[in-house]
């Protein structure tokens, strides 16, 4: 075996390995059921909302941190992945659901994403809360922009954590004309606010953690 090959097995071995130990060391965790996410609006006639009955939403956490939550919550956080089809969003007008899958191009585009790439987190002004300062993408009707947004972790007593926070957006940002509804007598406003509640079990983190 010539000496290029036993240092090409060594490279693949050592990429191998490292890439391993990566894998080892992260959890998956999938939001619980009770999550929730919603979009509020406004127009020339009323207010609207409209609510994602279905989302996709995983957490990816440092295993060793997570196994000691209690203690850092904040540092087990690795990566955030929310999906959700636009066809889930149903509004408090049914009217304006078809509306709202056209504005966003549901056929041709069927789900929202955001990933959450990097945070800096601070403690909260309440125990076992803190702030977290992050950046991602979200991507909206084949439209991708990066984002800044400020999120509330709060740790309970039983090692459960929760994460809410409200975006601010543009629809013409994401290329999205404000939909109408009611023949064009109701026309939405540009400005929306994208809301959520994030729910992260205790049992979810720890079954997550022995069985990485």
């Amino acid at each position: 075996m010539t000496r290029l090959t036993l240092s090409t097995l060594a490279l693949l071995a050592a990429t191998f390995g490292a890439t391993a130990a990566r894998a080892q060391g992260t959890a998956r965790v999938s939001v619980a059921p009770e999550s929730k996410i919603w979009i509020d609006g406004t127009s020339n006639l009323h207010d609207w909302s409209c609510k994602a009955t279905s989302l996709e939403a995983d957490v990816e956490l440092d295993a060793t941190a997570a196994a000691q939550l209690s203690t850092a919550a904040p540092k087990a956080l690795k990566k955030v992945d929310v999906k959700i089809p636009v066809k889930s969003l149903h509004c408090n007008h049914g009217g304006m659901d078809g509306n709202v899958y056209k504005a966003l191009k549901a056929d041709a585009e069927p789900q929202i994403s955001y990933i959450m790439a990097t945070f800096e987190a601070k403690p909260g002004d309440v125990k076992d809360t803190f702030m977290l300062e992050t950046v991602g993408t979200l991507t909206i009707a084949g439209k991708q922009n990066r984002i800044e947004m400020e999120v509330l972790a709060t740790r309970l007593a039983d090692g459960t954590v929760t994460a809410k926070g409200t975006l601010p957006i543009k629809m013409t940002d994401y290329g999205i004309n404000p939909p109408t509804a009611l023949f064009g007598r109701l026309k939405t406003g540009d400005d929306v606010k994208v809301n959520f509640e994030l729910t992260i079990g205790a049992k979810a983190i720890a079954a997550a953690i022995n069985d990485r």
